[in-house]
């Protein structure tokens, strides 16, 4: 007995900046249009226009055709409607078009950008500064006052470095540096949330199309009952209200059918939501009916949780955050420490064209180097209890991050039981699906051959194509219902690899 991987096969996780992943596609069965039933001869014996078709034979006949779309103009870049995708291209297109992996990817690019101007603070500044000024100065004497007037200007080179700060620095880029491992989970798990909608799009959308097959077979069986209850009225063999009943079950079915055919546009527009694209286009997509579906789990609910709560992206980024909180608290009591820095500049100083009066009229001009240097302690005493409130806004976030942490564990863990216990009843159903189809498949193919040898009545006929009818769409269901259970636990386990064994 081989083992088959849901993670493999439903779920990519992929991140084109930090890592490449793989993406494997689930299974879903697809469906479409049916050939006309066969007519009945008028001076024939009543008899059904062709013996049931097995659901599965059908389906593998019959495919419904994509609603047609080419006359719509290509403006998204990557889409090519020529190629025929299946479930891992079509996440990979999601992941190249979809506007919400842009947006994730921007925010972990600004937070890698914060986290370099936090780093910055650990080396000096250097400020170049110049002006120029004309100037007038009095200054009094004795009977009267010496004046100057001229130019004047000054350029220099200021250097500024903290040397000391009772780790502010330290602090802030710890925090700045969690916060990216923050963006860069949370840019995985965006990737791992898109491509499950792309799963559970596709999934519903080929369980539409295969609804579309099943109610264009029972179409095609009411209409196929109508015809023999006719032959068998004109032979006196029927009377005018089984005719009508018939009748009414035709029309029925294909009120059924267009409602179903209304269900794929509306799924299908959802899918493309989904990729990120115009529904307006209209991609070819694979056959997957005939792939094996999961037969058994064969992970226990207990080690999925425990490796949900070691690589969950989510969870991690909530940690990160939570450390970073913890940063936030040390930079907030390290400001109740003093900063040691050092200042220095150089610069030139010029005078020009300098007058004085009195002073026979002489002008001079002058230039003088000027250089400063100083070690600076700045050690604020009292800021009106600033620092302390925030150390206690800082302790009150990182609290509060730790109980929005645990939260999310306990959140991973319902979801995962959940899901565990979903995909175990999904499984279970399917086999009573199966069951309920081979079922309704003899018991309607018997009906209707008694029926043509006058041992049934036209109830019963129309009874067993009701019960056929609704098996088809319970089979449909089952396997869209596990598909998409199975799906969703790879999804709330995050990078997981339960594994469920194929009977194959």
């Amino acid at each position: 007995m081989k083992k088959f991987v849901f993670s493999s096969a439903i779920l990519p996780y992929s991140a084109r900046a930090y890592r490449s992943g793989t993406i494997a596609a689930l299974i879903f069965l697809t469906a479409c249009t049916v050939p006309k039933p066969l007519a009945l001869a008028e001076n024939t014996p009543p008899s059904p226009a062709r013996s049931a078709l097995s659901w599965h034979a059908y389906q593998a006949q019959n495919r419904p055709p994509a609603p047609d779309t080419s006359s719509f103009p290509i403006e998204d870049a990557g889409i090519d409607t020529k190629q025929t995708y299946d479930l891992p291209a079509l996440v990979d297109l999601a992941l190249h078009l979809h506007p919400e992996t842009r947006i994730s990817w921007e925010e972990a690019k600004a937070a890698a950008a914060r986290l370099e101007r936090n780093r910055s603070s650990w080396y000096p500044t250097l400020t170049a500064m110049a002006f120029g000024q004309h100037f007038t100065s009095s200054f009094p004497i004795p009977g009267s006052a010496l004046v100057s007037n001229g130019y004047a200007a000054l350029a220099s080179l200021d250097l500024a470095w903290t040397l000391f700060d009772f780790g502010r620095r330290e602090a802030l880029v710890d925090a700045g540096a969690q916060r990216l491992s923050a963006a860069n989970f949370a840019f995985d798990r965006k990737h791992q949330e898109i491509a499950y909608r792309v799963a559970s799009s596709f999934f519903v959308y080929q369980a539409a199309l295969a609804k579309v097959t099943a109610a264009q077979q029972t179409y095609e069986s009411a209409k196929t009952n109508a015809d023999s209850v006719q032959a068998k009225l004109k032979q006196g063999l029927a009377t005018k209200p089984d005719l009508l009943l018939a009748l009414q079950e035709q029309a029925k079915s294909s009120y059924d059918l267009q409602d179903a055919r209304g269900s794929v546009m509306q799924t299908r527009a959802d899918l493309t939501t989904s990729l990120g694209i115009s529904p307006a286009y209209s991609l070819q997509l694979v056959d997957l009916s005939k792939l094996p579906l999961p037969a058994e789990l064969a992970q226990s609910v207990e080690k999925i949780v425990d490796q949900a709560l070691e690589q969950r992206p989510d969870l991690l980024a909530r940690l990160a955050e939570l450390r970073a909180r913890e940063a936030d608290v040390k930079k907030a009591r390290a400001e109740f420490w003093p900063k040691v820095s050092l200042r220095g500049m150089v610069g030139n100083q010029y005078w020009g064209n300098v007058h004085t009066k009195p002073a026979g009229g002489e002008s001079y001009s002058a230039n003088t180097m000027v250089d400063t240097a100083m070690l600076n302690v700045e050690w604020t005493l009292f800021d009106g209890f600033e620092r302390s409130n925030a150390v206690r806004e800082a302790e009150a976030k990182r609290s509060a991050s730790q109980a929005q942490l645990e939260a999310l564990r306990l959140e991973i863990m319902r979801d995962i039981w959940k899901a565990y216990a979903d995909t175990k009843t999904a499984l279970e159903k399917r086999e009573f699906a199966l069951a309920l189809l081979k079922a309704a498949e003899e018991s309607y193919a018997a009906t209707q051959e008694s029926y043509t040898h006058g041992f049934s009545t036209v109830i019963e006929l129309l009874s067993a194509q009701k019960d056929l009818a609704r098996a088809r769409f319970t089979e449909i269901d089952s396997r869209a219902t596990l598909l998409r259970s199975a799906a969703t636990l790879v999804y709330v386990s995050g990078e997981q690899n339960p594994e469920v064994s194929d009977n194959h």
